[in-house]
């Protein structure tokens, strides 16, 4: 089969190409997908980089979203069946022509919704949805600040926001993405390269500050954003994009009652594979019912994948990136 391998070069360097590759062979507990379509994440580019040690090894294949057909189950699989339409996350491995998955990490997609679509907003969904209504349990009185609010997961918040009737303020990088932002019902977008949005964000809210922060940057960023935060208020982080971490001094916790928070779909997955299903069903359910919608910048062919990781790499998405394995 066809696959996407992160290799070391004679230099010792991370590349990637197309390569024929034996196909994977199941455990009692997976279900191998025909794979049609993989969604490209934050979290390759890092993989590829080598953030990720436990994808070490000689290669390995990247992406870990992906959709497509069951063609084969696992004997102690009693939910999937072959033929099925479905989504799902394996650890590593999409970007292949098949891809076996644990089955507790797979979801069937709705009649009415396309492949593309249910891989597009699968992780940034399930993150969206569990960051607004698990993690920091948003409330319709609050005002939040949503960073990165042009990305993935961005723009899921958005319209997750929306519904709690919140007031919300989004940082972008240009002002294409702040038409969009605005189109997605923002209630103040912030130009971060043209304003400093931590005294913008206090200039809005009298001196007060944003009861919630949501945080996907780190670095200086994350440091800001604790002070541009309201007494009793939450920062939730959810990444470091900026590829550096930010550093948070104890005296600004409890002075104030300020809480700080991480989040990892990725853990949760590791930990207990079972527990995100409710969260990706409803996800997929409001999608079919068109309660939200993904936004997809961009469709490339297997051949294509490092056009869509430089992409990413340069935050030239808007919008999630899809690569596709067939024709369909």
């Amino acid at each position: 089969m066809r696959a996407v391998i992160s290799d070391y070069s004679e230099e010792n360097e991370r590349y990637v190409s197309v390569r024929n590759v034996q196909c994977p062979k199941l455990t009692k507990n997976e279900v191998l997908i025909k794979v049609e379509s993989v969604s490209l994440n934050f979290a390759d580019v890092s993989a590829i980089r080598g953030d990720y040690h436990s994808l070490g090894g000689e290669y390995f294949i990247p992406g870990f979203d992906c959709a497509g057909t069951i063609v084969e189950v696992g004997e102690n699989v009693e939910r999937f069946s072959i033929g099925d339409r479905v989504v799902g996350f394996p650890n590593g491995g999409a970007l292949a022509d098949y891809v076996s998955v644990d089955c507790n990490l797979v979801y069937n997609v709705p009649e009415n919704v396309s492949f593309d679509d249910a891989v597009a907003i699968l992780s940034i969904g399930i993150t969206a949805y569990e960051l607004v209504h698990k993690v920091a349990k948003v409330k319709a009185s609050d005002k939040v600040l949503v960073h990165a609010a042009a990305g993935g997961v961005g723009l899921t918040l958005l319209q997750l926001l929306q519904k709690q009737n919140t007031t919300i303020y989004g940082t972008v990088g240009n002002e294409e993405k702040e038409k969009l932002i605005k189109k997605r019902g923002v209630n103040q977008a912030i130009l971060y390269r043209k304003e400093d949005f931590q005294k913008k964000i206090m200039d809005l809210t009298e001196g007060k500050g944003v009861d919630i922060v949501f945080d996907s940057v780190g670095g200086e960023v994350l440091e800001k954003s604790m002070k541009c935060l309201a007494s009793y208020g939450k920062l939730i982080t959810y990444g470091h994009a900026s590829g550096t971490p930010g550093q948070i001094l104890s005296t600004d916790l409890h002075s104030t009652s300020k809480s700080v928070l991480g989040y990892s779909s990725g853990q949760r997955q590791h930990d207990s594979p079972g527990s995100l299903r409710v969260s990706a069903e409803t996800v997929l359910t409001l999608l079919s019912t068109d309660e939200l919608d993904v936004k997809i910048s961009e469709k490339l062919n297997l051949e294509e994948v490092n056009k869509g990781f430089q992409l990413m790499a340069d935050r030239g998405n808007i919008g999630k990136i899809i690569i596709k394995l067939t024709d369909s």
